[in-house]
């Protein structure tokens, strides 16, 4: 299902025309009509909503340039009454991350104004809930990915502000995009973890904890019993205490709340769909010491994975059995033998990667980049489809590149093209890249220039390079089997 980033959390009405309260149908000046070009650039295509009393409207658009959807919101007339709008837009524009909705272009004409925006495809956690609750390890997994996504907001100095099931889009492998931002200062930092907390309530229950803004989401409002509001437990068997202690402290204004990225590091290693960890956190909750109580939890299951550490160790160490049994009844007359030293060749695991563009670039290729780190062949990471070779000649290049987490020694690299002609070359460097680096300079070239095999191609360096970070330098995409100029990257993977 192809929603756009603010029908998703609106209901669709006519568009392209204004319906007066008597009935008539006016057009207005500057209102869309379906196959205008604007700018010479983007074709309205379909109209999906539009609001008579505001003048706003959502369209799905093509760009004509590089052959895309897009999602255009106007607004007429454009001037003073679309500055919010634009401003927002724009300073959207400015946040470049896998999970948060790619700004392309903001135009005020005067008589009507415009966004272009990224076209996602997916379903609002608003829709997703329509079928029901969602099964715990779900509805942890994605607030930790809207976690991630607000973390990278949060660094630029901004806050979502508008974080609900509306603003949250649900994609291919529960993969999450944040829409409708309204940008607010760090001050609202605090309340979009708050918000956090409002959606992993309403995930685990179908429900909103009511005692957060907006108080109208369109789910039912939370359950309340003597007039306090009910934890997720008391609601619905089979959550785990952790989570539900989580939800409740996030949703309380007098627990200090985590950053975005503590919270997503937090659910990242209490992952309920580990059966292990989640046997641990449904323990009752140990009694009240001042701190979170999810905190509390957290402190237990490692306590308790230390236990399990040692008893471990003790078995690996070849000590005696003292709970009796055949095997443990007198020494060992097994040999023993030493480690073996840690072979050369084996993984070394890439932290993150980010999309280097140069000042011709607009950083929409930046989505999805994760794809091309996930360990999974079934999903990728690809360019925009251009217009000729060498990326229409609208920039020298264009770079992935990989955070080793310090410096690591690399042998090869190993990448995962979808055919053979693209031309790319290795780079290596300590330059610490910027949330949107364009600066080619720093990283140095560790393999020439080569043109990619069908499938998997291994770059073997001539001998080791010890770096913490590594660059693929994409100079052309070549041709896919459609014949179009576009390259996807299944996997990469580096090896010592």
């Amino acid at each position: 299902m192809d929603l756009s980033p603010v029908a998703a959390a609106r209901p669709t009405l006519r568009g392209g025309a204004v319906d007066t309260a008597g009935g008539r149908v006016v057009t207005q000046v500057g209102a869309p009509v379906q196959g205008e070009v604007l700018a010479g650039r983007y074709r309205l295509e379909e109209a999906l909503y539009a609001d008579a009393a505001s003048g706003h409207a959502l369209w799905r658009g093509t760009d004509n340039l590089l052959n895309r959807t897009v999602s255009i919101e106007l607004r007429v007339p454009g001037g003073e009454a679309a500055e919010q709008m634009i401003a927002e837009a724009v300073a959207a524009g400015r946040i470049v991350h896998p999970s948060v909705i790619g700004v392309y272009d903001a135009v005020d004409e005067g008589p009507r104004a415009y966004v272009v925006r990224e076209w996602v495809h997916g379903q609002t956690l608003f829709d997703t809930l329509a079928a029901g609750p969602l099964h715990p390890a779900r509805a942890a997994a994605l607030v930790r990915n809207t976690a991630d996504a607000l973390a990278g907001i949060h660094a630029t100095g901004h806050a979502h502000g508008n974080l609900t099931p509306s603003t949250v889009l649900i994609g291919n492998d529960d993969e999450v995009t944040l829409v409708d931002l309204h940008l607010g200062g760090p001050g609202q930092q605090p309340s979009d973890i708050r918000a956090l907390g409002g959606l992993l309530y309403a995930g685990l229950t179908g429900q909103w904890p009511d005692v957060l803004p907006p108080h109208r989401t369109g789910l039912p409002d939370a359950t309340r019993v003597d007039g306090r509001m009910c934890s997720p437990r008391q609601i619905r068997a089979g959550i785990p205490g952790y989570l539900d202690a989580l939800t409740m402290d996030l949703l309380d204004p007098a627990v200090p709340p985590p950053t975005a990225a503590d919270l997503a590091s937090e659910l990242r290693r209490y992952d309920v769909a580990d059966p292990a960890l989640s046997a641990l956190a449904v323990l009752a909750p140990e009694p009240d010491t001042g701190g979170p109580r999810w905190t509390r939890i957290g402190v237990l299951v490692v306590g308790v994975l230390v236990v399990i550490g040692v008893i471990v160790g003790v078995a690996a160490l070849g000590l005696p059995n003292f709970g009796g049994g055949d095997e443990g009844s007198g020494p060992s007359t097994k040999p023993s033998t030493s480690a073996p030293a840690q072979a050369t060749g084996g993984p070394v695991k890439i932290v993150r990667a980010t999309l280097l563009d140069p000042p011709d670039g607009d950083f929409a290729e930046a989505k999805d980049l994760e794809n091309a780190i996930d360990g999974k062949t079934s999903t990728s990471w690809k360019t925009d489809q251009y217009k000729s070779a060498k990326l229409g000649n609208f920039k020298p290049g264009m770079g992935i590149v990989l955070d080793l987490g310090g410096n690591k020694n690399v042998s090869s690299v190993t990448i995962g093209f979808d055919h053979a002609g693209a031309t790319f070359e290795l780079r290596a460097g300590t330059e610490q890249p910027s949330s949107q680096p364009t600066d080619i300079t720093p990283y140095k070239v560790i393999a020439p220039s080569q043109s990619s095999s069908s499938g998997s191609t291994t770059v073997k360096l001539s001998k080791p390079v010890s770096t913490p970070f590594l660059v693929v330098w994409l100079t052309d995409t070549g041709t896919n089997d459609r014949g179009k100029y576009q390259v996807a990257i299944s996997e990469i993977t580096v090896k010592s």
